[in-house]
């Protein structure tokens, strides 16, 4: 699923002030890093107003007010721009490493959850799962895409990693550690995400059900200390 455009030969256009707002003197200089994550943010627009097909490095490029020649510089292909949206926001790679807060299991857990889901359900990432969502279910080739791309770099989920270390210490015992996380991801977080998803509830509606994360948390391990004969 490659991009077939090739880069432009076109002189570079001023990157930093928007057409017909130019500035006098010299623009300021992006570093790499801002560079980048102005093009991921304009590919995300792009994606949303366009769909995959659509989103071509032309329009990409307009929109970042950047040139299809730094574009080509950052990424290589339209495909491993998007990979790496993708990966920047959507693999929650960040929280893999979380130092997980508090007196008790319970706490610790409610902890990780809470970050977990304002994380997830950050607007720009909630976007991107609009997108993403849409594209599979109508482009065959994006479900190709999408799909190859989470089962080949996807690693393990966040919460799955927290649950294995806590068995690791010795404070929980879980024979499944993959069927518990999906099991309390669901019955903390996942009503919430659809919910903002789909627009169904006021925004960030679990933020205000603070109280319910140590409920849900409470009755897993109840459900786990059972299952052990505790």
């Amino acid at each position: 699923m490659s991009d077939l455009a090739s880069p432009s030969t076109a002189a570079l256009r001023d990157e930093n002030f928007p057409p017909g707002k130019r500035q006098c003197g010299r623009p300021p200089v992006l570093c790499e890093t801002e560079r980048r994550d102005r093009i991921l943010d304009a590919a995300e627009q792009v994606l949303q107003e366009h769909g995959y097909s659509g989103a071509s490095m032309d329009r990409i490029a307009q929109c970042s007010n950047m040139s299809k020649k730094t574009l080509y510089h950052m990424f290589s292909s339209k495909q491993e721009m998007v990979e790496q949206l993708l990966h920047d926001r959507l693999l929650l790679s960040g929280l893999r490493d979380l130092e997980l807060k508090g007196e008790t299991v319970e706490d610790q857990l409610v902890y990780g959850l809470q970050a977990l889901g304002a994380t997830m359900m950050e607007e720009k990432r909630l976007n991107l799962i609009r997108v993403v969502i849409s594209e599979v279910s109508r482009n065959s080739e994006a479900s190709r895409f999408v799909r190859e791309f989470f089962s080949s770099q996807n690693g393990p989920f966040p919460l799955r990693l927290w649950l294995e270390r806590l068995c690791d210490r010795g404070l929980l015992k879980i024979d499944d550690v993959e069927e518990a996380s999906d099991m309390l991801f669901g019955s903390a977080l996942a009503t919430f995400i659809l919910c903002e998803l789909s627009h169904c509830r006021p925004k960030q509606y679990w933020r205000d059900n603070p109280d319910y994360l140590h409920r849900v948390v409470a009755m897993f391990l109840k459900g786990l200390d059972k299952k052990n004969g505790a």
